[in-house]
């Protein structure tokens, strides 16, 4: 099957000799009709900036976590799952002798769903991070603007995670569709204040005016010591993936307040020198996501009323081959995100 991989530093490919996936009697075979090109993870990823405990692994490597697709064919034990239904939270692909590793593997015509349900019905094992249940979208779901759920439901756990209300004050480090998705959310479960800092002039219009950001900094033009003053915050929130945050924004902190590390880091990122931190300063590390998928009702709650729009979170769709020109314009910030059609 055709699939984006990594064949070397920086480099994507698109191949056609990916297998397609291999389904079990307990797995069902998805059709991926499309994948986001995250801007921290798949760049990292693309530029061996990750270890092996972040899930880097060797190249070449298929690309993608944020797909959505339709299932085409279940196996013969499957109970949960039928053809026709639309899913998030795919796998990618399973193969033998398969010459590409995986790294989630999703940039791909197509993926698989495991009913773990089923498995644990039936007396079988099932890893330990296995899912209590599939996570369906409704049938009217747009599959474009559902890969924006992944993105969405990481933002409004980290909310969760982060112990954000009508009390806390924060400050943001990054207006990319992360900064810009968490800040949207704060605002809707009635953080007392939000400011965002970024040097994209069109990404902290989008803060103010599309999340409701109280304050925007921006750091191509203003110094952030003159502009913020004395203010301090409770929570300082890195969602840029910038270790230099930790350092500027503990400073920035009240008496124990909490410095939360959201975005994705380098693993070059492999020491905080501690010295440099504020006195009495928490450090929250969510670089990887949790809870997410609890929160996905409540995600749905929120689209259906208006108070989110999937839409306002991506700015580009391209057809899956267009993957490098993808990283091109992310890396030159140029675009918010991008969704990858296959």
């Amino acid at each position: 099957m055709k699939a984006i991989a990594v064949t070397g530093v920086g480099k994507l490919s698109v191949v056609y000799d990916c297998p397609e996936p291999v389904i079990g009697d307990y797995d069902a075979l998805v059709k991926i009709k499309a994948c986001g090109f995250c801007n921290g993870t798949d760049t990292r990823i693309a530029f061996d900036q990750l270890n092996e405990a972040q899930r880097q692994v060797p190249f070449p490597t298929i690309l993608g976590h944020e797909a959505t697709g339709v299932i085409v064919s279940v196996g013969k034990k499957v109970r949960n799952l039928k053809v026709g239904e639309k899913h998030i939270r795919i796998r990618g692909t399973n193969a033998p002798n398969n010459k590409y590793t995986t790294n989630n593997g999703q940039m791909a015509e197509y993926g698989i769903l495991t009913d773990y349900g089923a498995m644990r019905e039936d007396g079988l094992p099932t890893p330990a991070d296995a899912p209590l249940k599939p996570i369906r979208l409704p049938d009217d779901t747009d599959l474009i603007d559902a890969v924006m759920y992944i993105t969405l439901l990481e933002c409004l756990s980290a909310v969760k995670n982060f112990r954000i209300d009508k009390t806390t004050d924060v400050l943001v480090y990054g207006a990319g569709p992360v900064g810009l998705a968490l800040t949207r959310f704060m605002k809707i479960c009635g953080v007392k204040s939000v400011t965002v800092v970024d040097f994209v002039p069109e990404r902290l219009k989008l803060a103010r005016e599309l999340s409701g950001a109280d304050v925007t900094l921006d750091t191509s033009k203003q110094d952030l010591k003159a502009a913020l003053g004395d203010k301090l915050f409770d929570r300082v929130i890195d969602a840029a993936g910038e270790s230099s945050v930790f350092y500027d924004g503990s400073r920035r902190l009240r008496p124990y307040g909490v410095l939360c590390s959201l975005g994705v880091l380098r693993k070059t990122d492999s020491s905080i020198d501690l010295s440099l931190m504020k006195n009495n300063t928490l450090i929250h590390m969510l670089n990887f996501p949790y809870g997410k998928y609890e929160a996905f009702d409540e995600l749905l709650g929120y689209i259906k009323s208006g108070q989110i729009n999937p839409k306002d979170f991506y700015s580009h769709v391209m057809p899956l081959e267009s993957a490098a020109e993808a990283m091109r314009l992310v890396l030159e910030k140029k675009v918010l995100k991008i969704i990858l059609t296959v």
